[in-house]
């Protein structure tokens, strides 16, 4: 039979054929992303990673000609200040192992995102009940907030974006630890170096007192000289240049040989012992030279470790906000390539 309104007929054709595309792709899309599956093992290998060359970087060395000063105050403090950016380097390492047993857990996506908001209620609170400082970042109410939020996303990326202040914190709390750090090194490199220049102050001051008569004895030898040669003003030159001269060859007659010899005797005497002087006095000064130059490269590769630090946070958080976001972090990236590039070429530490 055929219908009355054909016009309709093919309406509802059509719409329905439209209508079931849509639910198909709907559909499609619905299946796709509830498929979809983040590789966050590079994540963790990356930050652990990144976090092993730091503390590599940050283990204490074994001082050689500053061994004196390795108990100073100003070097403690620099210690000192290191201790909160390795707790917290731990942390950051555990949080991202946990996010890789959490994610590859067996759990439903509702109950991965429980678990993690209980793993940040439990560990970063407790972190939070031990260092007051901390809390000038993450307070124990903005905490509560990003649990709240965690718990209620509906998958784990969802989850991971809602966790995104905590990292936040965690990076903003970590630059100040940095930048205390940074200020500490200054002071202890200012410290040790006064240090060393007060113990060869007087070392520097006899050098310079040495030259000075190495120099006027070199002059006295070379007048001394011309007037042997027949340059007879070299003698009076002498004279004037030397009082010890005026008054062993005295003016207003000629010299005999005698007292030119025993002049000429004295002035090489004192050459000599100029020599031995200065050779004792210079192995003083080595060491002092070596002592400023291992405090140069300790302050350096402590400034350097510092930096790898606060990189490896910027980093780790830049992934983190990646991988909510769904990017896949790259498995091979080249973790020191991009640390020493921004760095320098960090190997070592110095002053913790």
């Amino acid at each position: 039979m055929r219908s009355r309104f054909p016009g309709v007929r093919r309406w509802a054709f059509c719409g329905g054929l439209v209508c079931a595309l849509t639910i198909s792709s709907l559909t499609g899309c619905s299946t796709f992303k509830s498929s979809k599956r983040l590789d966050v093992g590079p994540f963790a290998e990356n930050t652990v990673g990144m976090i092993g060359e730091v503390q590599r970087a940050t283990k204490p060395v074994v001082w050689v000609q500053l061994k004196k000063y390795d108990s100073t105050p100003s070097v403690t403090e620099v210690r000192r200040a290191y201790a909160p950016a390795r707790r917290l380097m731990r942390g950051v390492a555990l949080y991202s192992t946990q996010i890789v047993s959490i994610y590859e857990s067996s759990l439903p996506d509702e109950r991965k995102a429980s678990e993690l908001a209980r793993y940040l209620d439990e560990a970063v609170r407790e972190r939070l009940k031990d260092n007051p400082r901390a809390e000038l970042f993450m307070t124990p109410v903005r905490l509560d907030s990003a649990v709240v939020e965690v718990r209620k996303a509906p998958d784990f990326m969802g989850a991971l974006s809602a966790a995104q202040p905590v990292v936040s914190a965690a990076l903003s709390y970590g630059n100040s630890l940095y930048d205390s750090i940074e200020v500490r090194i200054d002071e202890a490199g200012a410290d040790l170096s006064a240090r060393i220049e007060a113990e060869y102050a007087p070392v520097k001051r006899s050098l310079a007192e040495l030259n000075e008569l190495q120099l006027r004895a070199t002059h006295a030898y070379s007048l001394l000289s011309q007037y042997r040669k027949g340059r007879e003003s070299a003698l009076d030159s002498l004279r004037a240049f030397d009082s010890e001269a005026a008054s062993a060859l005295p003016a207003g007659k000629r010299p005999n040989e005698a007292a030119v010899d025993a002049y000429e005797k004295r002035l090489l005497v004192d050459i000599d012992t100029h020599v031995h002087v200065r050779e004792d006095l210079l192995r003083q000064f080595e060491v002092y030279r070596a002592e400023q130059l291992e405090l140069d490269e300790l302050r350096t590769k402590s400034q350097e470790a510092a930096r790898m630090g606060r990189i490896t946070l910027i980093l780790w958080a830049r992934s983190h906000k990646n991988l909510a976001a769904g990017v896949t972090v790259p498995a091979a990236i080249n973790v020191m390539g991009l640390m020493k590039s921004a760095a320098g070429s960090a190997t070592g530490l110095a002053l913790p």
